[in-house]
């Protein structure tokens, strides 16, 4: 009963928001709740009326097919036809039928190529470790599974590494993946590279860097690998496990590196922040919703501090994360809080630190200081319920994008023109988390073979 009227009390259809909940959508077989029944002012009678049906009907018939407990690695699947086009074209069909797919081909997971995947296995790890439940459906992703995952999207071995790193961060658990994954908030992980590994791997972090590259592919393969393990394994399927009433940029999610190597003298990269070393290959992930250009006219205007407020007018967009969330009082002094991630380019970096003598910090405070916002503002957005939950504000305060400066996460990354920026909005999930990168046992190997495959890696980025 309490499952039941949860999932009504959070306005989504039942027959979908029980697999958002972790539970098997079948559950919903003895009554399927209308969708416009959730609406503001709608009639909420069926709950009532077919409660005791939803029930006796589904709940508490419903067994599951599997009965034994463990990781159970299932019987491999054989596809036949009288043509290589035919048989590419069966499995992806396949895959499509039992949901094991993105929207786009796939490449055929076969034991060879998972087993070329696994070459990227880093030290000290094996194909059968498990790395962790992924929600809401809880599947069990093992290093095997990520690597038919990479395979899937077009990988190679030397991302294999990367890759499992990013998971490792997405089910540790500050991350919080219930409320992300499941949520009708339409947002998406973001994995943010520091380290000589991902020039290694061909990660961008120059032009283009959120797009597609023929150059730099490692983060859209890497990011549609991250996709198909949430709709595979944890059953993030749009309208069934995940209620993301638009989706955002989930096809590749978010995956690039940080111009680590070129900041100024004084700035720290990312994954320093967390007490990493620069040597380091590291992985940090947040949770946005949303990808906003900043333009500044960077050559006509003299000073720095335009650009800044051009951010600052972004990130003072009314936005319920920032007001209320469900972990927001807790959280709230943590420096790691999400709260929107900042990509700047490394020219307009090293001018705001050579020209204007700022700092990182600076200009997290800056940026704070510059996106408030009244409280009266909020409310005639619509905000004022959002505000009166979380209790922070009140008539006549300011409210800045976060509660604190230092929980502005800031990136420098991007092409060499410099009169843009990036802002990306949170989603309240919990606390931006890095993971350190493990390399495999012969890494000069897999660059080797890389080079020989794809050529050298490209002088610039």
């Amino acid at each position: 009963e309490k499952l039941v009227r949860a999932v009504a009390a959070s306005k989504i259809p039942v027959a979908t928001g029980i697999a958002g909940f972790g539970f098997n959508s079948e559950y919903s077989k003895g009554y399927v709740f209308p969708s416009d029944m959730f609406l503001q002012g709608s009639d909420l009678s069926p709950i009532e009326e077919h409660f005791k049906e939803f029930i006796e009907g589904g709940l508490l018939t419903w067994e599951p097919e599997m009965k034994e407990k463990g990781v159970i690695a299932p019987d491999l699947i054989t596809v036949n036809a009288k043509t290589y086009e035919a048989a590419f074209e069966n499995v992806n069909n396949m895959f499509s039928r039992n949901m094991w797919r993105d929207s786009l081909p796939i490449m055929p997971p076969t034991e060879e190529k998972v087993e070329w995947i696994l070459k990227g296995v880093p030290q000290g790890m094996t194909a059968d470790d498990v790395i962790g439940n992924i929600l809401p459906r809880g599947g069990v992703a093992t290093v095997r599974s990520l690597a038919v995952a990479l395979v899937m999207a077009g990988g190679r071995p030397e991302y294999l590494p990367t890759l499992i790193a990013c998971m490792q961060a997405v089910v540790h658990p500050n991350m919080n993946m219930q409320s992300w994954g499941a949520t009708t908030n339409s947002c998406f992980p973001v994995f943010i590279v520091d380290g000589p590994m991902a020039r290694d791997i061909r990660l961008a972090s120059g032009y283009g860097l959120a797009g597609p590259n023929p150059q730099y592919p490692a983060g859209g393969v890497i990011g549609r690998a991250v996709r198909l393990i949430l709709t595979a394994i944890g059953g993030q399927t749009p309208g069934i496990g995940t209620m993301a009433i638009y989706g955002g940029s989930r096809s590749e999610n978010l995956v690039f590196a940080e111009d680590f190597e070129d900041l100024p003298e004084g700035w720290t990269s990312v994954a320093e922040e967390f007490g990493f070393k620069r040597d380091q290959d590291v992985v940090t992930i947040t949770v946005c919703n949303s990808l906003v250009n900043v333009l500044w006219d960077f050559g006509n205007i003299e000073g720095n501090e335009h650009g800044l407020n051009a951010m600052a007018g972004c990130m003072a967009a009314p936005n319920a994360v920032k007001l209320d969330g469900p972990v927001a009082a807790s959280l709230a002094d943590d420096p790691h809080y999400m709260q929107g991630l900042v990509l700047l380019p490394k020219g307009y970096v090293k001018s705001l630190q050579s020209v204007s003598g700022m700092s990182k910090a600076d200009v997290q405070e800056y940026l704070w200081e510059k996106s408030k916002t009244t409280y009266e503002y909020n409310v005639d957005c619509g905000y004022e319920a959002f505000m009166k939950r979380r209790g922070l504000y009140g008539p006549g305060d300011m409210v800045p994008a976060a509660p604190k400066p230092e929980q502005i996460l800031m990136a420098t990354c991007g092409g060499s023109q410099s009169g843009h920026g990036y802002w990306l909005a949170p989603i309240s999930s919990g606390l931006n988390t890095a993971i350190e990168i493990k390399k495999p046992a012969g890494w000069d190997d897999l660059m080797l073979d890389a080079e020989i495959a794809i050529g050298p890696i490209p002088a610039t980025n």
